[in-house]
This record gives C-alpha cells, structure tokens and sequence, in this order.
C-alpha cells in the first residue's frame, strides 16, 4: 500500500462542546488551503512554521469570518505524517467545527477517513506497525497502567525488541548462506552452533508470549468471575463494586440468568466484572437456568480472577464445597457474603473450610468488607501489572499471534538442524519466522491487514 498524494482533512477533537476543537489538514495542498482560509493578525509574515497564528478563518465566497483561531503550520518532513500539516484551532462547537471543516474540503481537502492520518505516519516510515497500533491504544486506554503500556509500544519498546530477534535471525541466515555457498570453509559453523544461535533468539519470543497475558489484562481489562449458589448475593456485590444498579436484584431465587458483564477500575487495574448465573444441582434448575449455569461454567474457565461468593449465613452447601474443590489451582478469593446477617460462629465455620482460600468476609448490602475486598482484588492482580512499567508486554492479539507462527518457524528450524538435514531446508523455516516477525512492525503485511487495522481508528487520527 501507497500512501495517497492528495490532501485530507478532518476534526482531530471529541465532537460535542468544549474549548477548543481542532480541524488538522495533511498534505501537498495544506499550506495553500491555510492560506485560503486563514487571515493571520500581522499580515502573512505571522505565519512561521511551527509557530501558532492569531487570526480569523475567514469564508471568502460568502465574505463571512467563521471564526477567531490558532493556526499552525508545520512543514514536511517535520510533521507526524512527514507531510505538510495544518491544525486550526477553534472554538469547540459542533457548528463552528463543521463550518471550518466544510470550508477546508470546498478549498480542496477530502474528507479523511478513520486513522488516515496515522496512516500516512506509518506508509510515509514516521512510526512503523506497533507503534501505529498504540497511538489507537493510547487513546482507547481505561487506566494509568493501560496508558503507560501504550506510551512505551508507540515509543518504540516492543518494536526493538521484535527487531532485535529478526536482526538476530538474519545473523544466522547469514551463517547459513556462507555454509552453502563454502562447504569446505572451516570457518563455517556447525549445526549445533546454529541450534544454540536459534535457540537464543526461540528463548527471547517465548519470553514475550509469556507476558502476553498480562499486557492483555493491563489493555483489556483483568476477567473477573462472579461464582457461587444462587442467592449467594453476587448480582447485589457486582452493584456494591460499580457502586450503581447494574444488576437485577430480588429475593426469587435464579434472577441472574444470563451474564452479565462490565468494565471496573479498582486501585488503577482494569477489570471486567463478570456476574454468573447461580449454581445448583441441574435437576432443581428449569431449562433457561441450564443455559445460564452451562454459561457460568463457560465464565470460570476463562476468568483470570475468580471470586467465590458463598451466604455466611448459611451452612456450607454441597455445590460450594464442589465450587471451591474444583477451583483449587486458580486465582480466587472467597467471598463470604452477608455477614450482617450472619453468626460469628457460622463465620468462623465458613473461614475454616476455605482451608488455604484467600478469604474476605463482606455484606454486600451494608458495605461492610466492601474496601478490604477492593485491597484483595488489587493484591490479586496488582503485583503482576506492575511489571508494565519495567517490561515490553505484548497486549495485542494479532502481535501473539504473529509470535507464535515465528516461533513455530523456530522450532521447525531447529528440529530440522537436529536432524543433521541440510541447514538451507532450516534457512526457509528461518525466512518464514522473519516474515511473521514482520508483521508485527509491518514490513511484512497485506493491505487488507492495513485496511482492518486502521479501520477501528477514530476519524481525524
């Protein structure tokens, strides 16, 4: 893909009111559209590059001024696409912008489409794939810690290291090539040694993976299950933890039939609450419950958090002696409900049978435990997320995707140098791992990747 030659423009600010709202030009007609349009204070000689512009844009068909702005210009290549650009900074009203706006395509901009302006950073070599990616990242980003992660990727992090391993794989290409072409060569490396070669880089991809989890959960958000028997009281703990209704709350026992779920923030860690169906034998349940219960289970396999919430008011039933059995290995806490109600004895009881489970006594309706159980969920999580300030995670799943086929390459090629095969059938294995490497910075990726990718961007972007 070649990036276009003629000019864009778009509004590069939220639509709706506020202070300022900016319409951004970019490319070879964006200065004479600025000049068309913008009546600097100061005459022409005002306008120097890279400097802000009082004046007016002014509507010389209709002999209006539309509005009092800040102008900028900032010439090519010393801009975020490396072409000419323009920024209008406005009053931010729907009607000021899309009066501007309009103006700008009439003088001979098109409108631009979603992310085309990061579009042209990447194709004109101001910023690669990653990068590109982050800049949506950054904008989408729910906490710090997701911000902090798509500040590093745009800044470079992942990209060098991904580079790093291609330039390493390259290396023993190399090796390879000079293996071939002089066989009688004593200098040319032996299988093994090229084994070790690709075995350092194999080690540097499984070291990303194995943070892909958590660079997830910093952008996605940490799954967090609600389980437990019905009427336990997870719909009305998932509205203690909004602090809002979001769940439907009665005394009838089997309300929750259907997952429910929603983004929550506690102490700076992005969670996604996950309220589940109750629990109970499948012959007490009517055939919507089934569904639901089927659906709960679904829940808890793929929650990375699991908060066991149980009735401290109740003896302990069989499905939540099952529930906290079948569970052992995961990450969980035991959330003991309704302790306004409750007997200390019943308490204690219940803290005795969780065994080694980190538990919590609540009442979800009083608020009582509602802050230590915000510390836990945080101490559950937090220690891992922390490493986003220290480590290039990988929280992208076509960037896991793309490690994963580079590693197979990997694994492919070594096996085959193992094998005392002839070391260029490892060389192909090692090109292709390259290639899948180079999706990730985009150097090795179609137009349709492009077009999907930059699709989910914000217009003006």
């Amino acid at each position: 893909m070649e990036a276009s030659k003629d000019t864009i423009a778009a509004i590069a600010t939220p639509m709706g009111r506020g202070g300022i709202g900016i319409v951004r030009i970019s490319g070879p007609a964006a200065h004479q559209i600025l000049e068309r349009v913008f009546i600097p204070r100061g005459g022409a000689e005002a306008m120097e590059p890279r400097r802000l512009a009082y004046g007016e844009v002014y509507d010389h068909e209709h002999q209006v001024a539309l509005d009092q702005a800040m102008a900028v210009f900032m010439p090519a290549p010393h801009s975020f696409t490396t072409e000419d650009v323009v920024e209008l900074q406005c009053h931010g009203g729907p009607q000021v912008m899309h009066a501007v706006l309009d103006l700008t395509l009439r003088e001979g901009a098109r409108l631009a489409t979603p992310g085309e302006f990061t579009l042209r950073a990447f194709l004109n070599g101001r910023i690669d794939l990653a990068q590109a990616e982050a800049v949506c990242d950054l904008i989408e980003a729910k906490t710090p810690r997701a911000a902090s992660l798509a500040a590093r990727q745009l800044a470079g992090v992942l990209s060098k290291q991904v580079l790093s391993i291609e330039e390493g794989l390259l290396h023993v290409l190399s090796l390879i090539t000079v293996a071939v072409d002089f066989p009688e060569d004593a200098d040319a490396p032996s299988n093994g040694e090229l084994i070790q070669l690709l075995d350092q880089q194999r080690l540097r991809i499984d070291e990303l993976l194995h943070g892909a989890e958590l660079g997830l959960s910093c952008r996605e958000g940490v799954r967090t299950a609600l389980l437990g028997s019905v009427n336990a009281g997870k719909s009305k703990l998932m509205n203690a933890l909004l602090q809002r209704d979001r769940a439907i709350v009665t005394s009838v026992h089997g309300t929750t039939r259907d997952l429910l779920e929603e983004p929550l923030n506690i102490g700076g860690i992005p969670i996604i609450l996950c309220d589940t169906a109750g629990l109970r034998p499948e012959e007490e349940a009517d055939e919507v419950e089934k569904i639901g219960i089927k659906r709960s289970y679904i829940a808890l396999e793929q929650a990375q958090l699991l908060l066991l919430v149980i009735d401290a008011s109740l003896p302990l039933s069989g499905s939540e002696r099952k529930l906290i059995t079948e569970t052992k290995g995961r990450r969980r806490l035991a959330v003991f409900n309704k302790a306004d109600i409750a007997s200390q004895d019943r308490i204690n009881a219940h803290l005795a049978a969780a065994g080694g489970v980190p538990s919590i006594v609540i009442s979800a309706k009083t608020g009582q435990g509602m802050d230590e159980l915000r510390d836990a969920i945080r101490q559950q999580c937090g220690d891992e997320l922390d490493a986003v300030a220290v480590s290039p995670l990988v929280n992208n799943l076509r960037h896991i995707e793309a490690l994963r086929e580079a590693q197979q390459h990997l694994e492919a090629a070594i096996a085959a140098l193992d094998e005392d095969l002839p070391c260029d059938m490892a060389g192909i294995d090692i090109e292709n791992a390259c290639s899948a490497l180079g999706k990730i910075t985009g150097n090795s990726v179609s137009d349709e990747v492009l077009k999907e990718i930059f699709s989910r961007f914000c217009l003006g972007k």
